[in-house]
């Protein structure tokens, strides 16, 4: 029996993918019965009213009450149950009635292939293995193929999907939910003109397939490099100082990228800011690793080499860890040094937490704890600052917040924008105000990525 597919929208990071269609509808004319229903029982009525567009809900949660209330044990009952559930935005819910389908036909396809499909939002793990039990009995089984890939997709196991794609494509070329698996991995990897590439391909294939056309949409969002380009102003009771500078990243692979950034300012102003005390240096250069699997964690190590005309070179070495604990709760930490003399021996930690509140907002919390010689001999600069922070559409940042130093009340506003002009160029403006010393800093640069 040839099954029908299946395929969804996963989420907003560059792996997403979205649904061309409800598995039942399609397969319901191959769905058996494994009991005689009762008389007062239509499940064969409801199962021809689910196939239904529109489907008559009102009618088929009638027929299926009376199927309970006959103590029917046929699983399309609570299959049915489950999948309108779902529907209904009650997940939880119709997860437990597809176990419990599932349970009653474990080598009944349906009944599991929907309980995989509705887990993969929130129960990866358990997804899995709903999709590996099924291929077990029929490595042939498309939708279940199709399932794990999306589910290893969702792991960040890249070449796990993409070895799954590559051997349903075997099978059949034009197979458009495996050419849109291939073309989300290429923006996944950061293969912009692959990927729309391959989804153009698609809808060569099917016009109207809205999969290909969201991918076409989100490509745009993604790059493999970076420049940014920019002027700062800084302005202080000790005078004002011009900055210039430009920062590059290369992504290496889809999920690691090397930073190098270089800077100017033409006055060596001291400043105090959440980090502690600083001097703007006369050049600085900046060399960082980042790692980021999306939705798992996130590593960073920066070093920075600062450079004064009439003071001791300055070294910063810095590390960092982002957590996610959910995919919308995360924890994030980090830890600097700074050493080379005696203006800036110290360390500065900082750690909070990121929720997203709604979606493409953001909100973050954070303190800061700054010790340095130079500041009242190693005393502690405590720092706490909250920030808003929304993700709009491609690339679109605005990040506003505030913080609060009590050991020598300084209170700190500061908001960054980030506006797209083209699908490669955006214009980046940042603007932050330090009520000691009446510090005020500006920048303008543009973004090119590419």
């Amino acid at each position: 029996m040839r099954l029908c597919s299946v395929s969804r929208l996963m989420g907003r990071w560059l792996l997403g993918s979205l649904a061309t269609g409800a598995l039942l509808p399609a397969c319901l004319a191959y769905v058996p019965s494994t009991a005689q229903a009762q008389q007062s029982c239509e499940i064969e009525k409801a199962q021809q009213l689910f196939g239904q567009q529109p489907r008559p809900t009102a009618e088929i949660e009638r027929l299926l009450a009376a199927c309970q209330a006959a103590g029917s044990t046929d699983y399309r009952v609570t299959m049915f149950l489950g999948v309108m559930a779902r529907d209904g935005g009650d997940r939880e819910q119709a997860i437990a009635y597809l176990r419990e389908a599932h349970e009653m036909a474990p080598q009944e396809p349906n009944p599991a292939l929907e309980l995989g499909f509705t887990l993969e939002a929130k129960h990866a793990r358990e997804a899995r293995k709903v999709y590996e039990q099924i291929l077990a009995h029929d490595p042939a089984s498309r939708p279940a193929a199709l399932g794990l890939a999306r589910v290893a997709r969702s792991q960040n196991r890249l070449d796990e999907a993409r070895s799954l794609y590559q051997r349903l494509l075997a099978v059949n070329p034009r197979d458009p939910d495996a050419l849109n698996g291939m073309a989300w991995l290429a923006l996944a990897n950061r293969e912009r003109a692959e990927a729309l590439t391959g989804f153009g391909h698609v809808l060569t294939i099917d016009p109207d397939n809205e999969e290909a056309k969201t991918g076409l949409s989100n490509a745009p969002d993604v790059y493999r490099y970076l420049l940014d380009v920019g002027t700062t102003v800084v302005s202080t009771a000790d005078g004002t100082s011009w900055g210039f500078g430009a920062r590059g990243t290369a992504g290496i692979s889809p999920f690691d990228t090397l930073e190098l950034g270089w800077s100017h300012f033409s006055q060596e102003l001291e400043r105090v800011s959440a980090s502690g005390l600083t001097i703007l240096p006369s050049q600085d250069i900046t060399l960082g690793y980042h790692r980021l699997v999306p939705l798992s964690y996130a590593v960073s190590l920066v070093y920075d080499y600062r450079t004064h005309d009439n003071l001791p070179t300055e070294h910063w070495i810095e590390g960092s860890l982002d957590i996610y604990a959910t995919d919308w709760l995360r924890w994030f930490g980090a830890y600097r040094e700074a050493f080379g003399g005696f203006l800036y021996d110290g360390s500065l930690i900082r750690t909070g937490l990121a929720a997203t509140v709604a979606p493409n907002w953001e909100v973050t919390g954070t303190i800061y704890k700054s010790a340095q010689v130079a500041f009242n001999n190693n005393e502690d600069l405590w720092t706490g600052m909250v920030e808003a922070i929304y993700y709009g559409p491609h690339n679109l940042l605005v990040v506003a917040g505030g913080g609060y130093s009590p050991q020598n009340d300084n209170l700190n506003l500061h908001a960054l924008a980030v506006v797209p002009i083209t699908d490669r160029i955006a214009l980046q403006l940042i603007a932050a105000r330090y009520s000691v010393n009446a510090d005020t800093r500006a920048t303008a640069g543009f973004l090119y990525t590419w």
